[in-house]
């Protein structure tokens, strides 16, 4: 991997390791990860995918065939991860650094929706588009968003940042930042510490957070 991908990926990675497993060997805490985490193997492989996918548009000639090549290739892996762990995240949406699945299950996310910075998502949660009415479209969410499971958000729709959405609400509005989303159909508790310690290991996603020789940037 060169530096701009190693940014993202060490960067989710950082999310489900910490510092404590990194400091000696990151590559090898790397593939010990994709090893023994279906969901960070899903994730990482959706990274590379989408990297390739952009870079084929920056080039001509011999290097757009290489980076198709690539992509096709890990497009093909993606799928196979999708249909054995039930996970349906596009190569093609947007997600922000530091992207963490709690835990292993179904979650579908919309292609078109938008996920900022040192997002959780937890299992059976849908995140997807409204195709009627006033809220027809797809999501965009904050930084430092923890979705509970089987949480369901729909429609062209804001989440801020600092914003807990409690397993199994429902979603189809606006939700400003430092709130609490509760029940079917939601409900608004203004939190100003929402997230407080059930996001950990958050990055700086401002920064450059990993060079190639693996030293840390946080």
């Amino acid at each position: 991997m060169n530096d701009e991908l190693k940014d993202i990926v060490y960067s989710d990675l950082f999310r489900y390791t910490g510092n404590a497993r990194r400091f000696k060997n990151i590559y090898r805490t790397y593939m010990d990860e994709l090893r023994s985490s279906p969901e960070f193997s899903y994730i990482s492989a959706f990274r590379r995918t989408r990297y390739y996918f952009d870079q084929i548009s920056r080039y001509d000639g011999w290097r757009h065939k290489y980076y198709q090549v690539l992509f096709k290739i890990h497009n093909f892996w993606l799928d196979r991860l999708s249909r054995k762990y039930h996970i349906q995240i596009p190569y093609d949406t947007n997600i922000g650094k530091g992207f963490y699945l709690a835990h292993f299950g179904r979650v579908i996310i919309h292609p078109k929706s938008i996920i900022g910075h040192n997002v959780n998502v937890s299992t059976g949660v849908v995140i997807g588009t409204q195709f009627r009415g006033k809220r027809k479209g797809s999501p965009t969410i904050g930084n430092y968003v923890w979705i509970g499971a089987n949480a369901i958000i729909v429609g062209n729709i804001n989440i801020g940042n600092n914003v807990l959405i409690a397993p199994g609400a429902y979603v189809n509005f606006d939700v400003p930042d430092g709130s609490i989303v509760i029940g079917n159909p939601g409900l608004i508790r203004r939190s100003p510490g929402a997230t407080l310690n059930y996001i950990n290991n958050t990055i700086l996603f401002d920064e450059y957070n990993v060079r190639s020789d693996g030293v840390k940037q946080w």
